[in-house]
């Protein structure tokens, strides 16, 4: 029987043989390979001292006038109007005229409308994950770099020149109290001791699930909080099912779960299969064991042979195709599956080793950058760090343009509050706000230009070993 091998669209890796996780479990202790990620310490990332910092950014904003007038550019995913009262709200504060108590929540939009800016600004829009290196690009070979931009891809961004290290123009822009910030996310975006990047958002790693599929094995909720434990016993009730003829699958790609699962099993930093040491940690081992046996038992995409998977999907998308019950994925994905099942769609942690207990926070973060093509860098540095870390501009953000599935990169209540308010799905989000101190830091798996090298390297390596196998179980 010939097995099923695929990549889904978001990079995720499939096998249909049940026993390829045994064969891996071998291969992890020779050669693979992943990214990397780092745990979160409490020191606060330093910037080189300016003879002009005590002079903030926003007193040079002050000074200009409309006859003094540049040009910034800023490509992300906030609409023009957004973005235009964002600069709007900027000049309104480095010039003292924001009234006592008015805040971002409150202040009055016609107010805002009436306040000329010392520049003009125009506005790209990006994906909502910000842009990718081919847009990038095409808009430096068109002479049209944006300024300021969301970097969607930001290690081949900065490979690629398109940064600006940014750490003298911190030097002299007002940043928020220390404790205000995540130090580890802001410490993220540099290279060598530069900073190339302010974090902007954040996105989660999680496990989705379909409860029309649950309900239908006798599950009527689900909670948050997952353990290895109460997630097999969610798998076993939805397999169950299938006693008869296969009519649910319970796990899509139990493989994508070992990108992370080290993280929230054992509380570890992120581990590459790139890494000799780390592919040899207990914590990376027991995770394979976890993922071969949910395989084994036949929970899962790579335990089907083709001919079951066209038996019960009958060439839809399986995620699309409402008879799967989990699979993993990312917040920022919220809605791709919401606009599918708005009203089934629910939210599971990567699973612990305990019960009742949360796992670290797995975060994609996404930086504002800019552009090594820019002009005026001083007043771009100063007008992005705004946007992405001064409260009243979050709350302003979160009031004209919720987005969802995503976290705020600073530790104001009001502004957890207000994006995660505004959300659908922010019930789930909000339960991470006073665990971002946890937090581990992945890569973006679409994104991540060392992910997909691993994957090809995890393919080139297991597919002959694999045809082999095949080949002497079948003599």
């Amino acid at each position: 029987m010939k097995r099923a091998n695929s990549i889904n669209r978001d990079g995720h890796f499939g096998r249909s043989v049940p026993s390829i996780w045994l064969l891996i479990i071998s291969l992890v202790l020779t050669a693979l390979p992943l990214g990397a990620c780092k745990k979160v310490t409490n020191s606060f990332p330093t910037f080189p001292s300016s003879e002009s910092s005590s002079s903030s950014g926003t007193s040079e904003t002050t000074e200009k006038t409309v006859s003094q007038t540049y040009e910034l550019t800023i490509a992300s995913p906030l609409s023009y109007e957004t973005c235009q009262y964002l600069a709007k709200l900027y000049v309104a504060k480095s010039q003292g005229l924001l009234g006592e108590g008015v805040d971002g929540e409150t202040v009055d939009l016609d107010f805002l409308s009436s306040i000329d800016l010392p520049f003009v600004l125009n506005v790209y829009g990006t994906s909502d994950t910000g842009c990718n290196l081919s847009t990038l690009a095409k808009w430096r070979a068109d002479g049209n770099l944006p300024d300021i931009f969301l970097a969607g891809e930001f290690d081949l961004s900065v490979g690629a020149g398109y940064i600006l290290p940014i750490t003298d123009y911190l030097a002299e822009t007002p940043l928020p109290s220390a404790d205000r910030i995540y130090p580890q996310m802001l410490r993220e975006f540099s290279r060598e001791d530069l900073q190339f990047g302010i974090p902007y958002q954040n996105s989660v790693a999680v496990l989705f699930c379909d409860m029309e599929v649950l309900n239908q094995a006798g599950i009527p909720a689900v909670s948050y909080q997952q353990s290895k434990k109460s997630l097999e016993s969610i798998l076993m009730k939805i397999n169950e099912l299938n006693q008869e003829e296969r009519v649910a699958l319970p796990f899509y790609m139990a493989g994508s779960m070992m990108l992370y699962l080290p993280c929230s099993l054992h509380n570890s930093r992120y581990l590459s299969v790139s890494v000799t040491e780390d592919r040899l940690e207990s914590s990376y081992r027991s995770s394979m064991d976890y993922v071969s046996h949910l395989v084994e038992s036949g929970y899962t995409y790579e335990s089907l042979n083709e001919e079951e998977i066209e038996l019960l999907f009958d060439g839809l998308s399986p995620l699309l195709s409402r008879k799967v019950g989990v699979w993993t994925g990312m917040t920022d994905e919220i809605l791709r599956y919401d606009n599918y099942m708005p009203n089934t769609l629910s939210l599971m942690q990567f699973p612990t080793t305990e019960e009742d207990v949360y796992s670290p926070p797995l975060l994609a973060s996404y930086p504002l950058c800019v552009s090594s093509t820019c002009e005026n860098p001083k007043e771009a540095v100063d007008l992005m760090t705004f946007m992405a870390l001064d409260e009243d501009a979050l709350l302003l953000t979160a009031r004209l343009q919720s987005r969802e599935g995503y976290l705020p990169s600073v530790s104001y209540p009001s502004v957890w509050k207000a994006f995660t308010g505004r959300q659908k799905y922010g019930m789930y989000l909000i339960q991470y706000e006073d665990k971002m101190d946890q937090a581990i830091y992945i890569p973006a798996i679409s994104q991540s230009a060392r992910f997909q090298q691993d994957l090809g390297y995890i393919l080139e390596t297991i597919e002959p070993n694999l045809m082999i196998k095949e080949e002497d179980q079948n003599e």
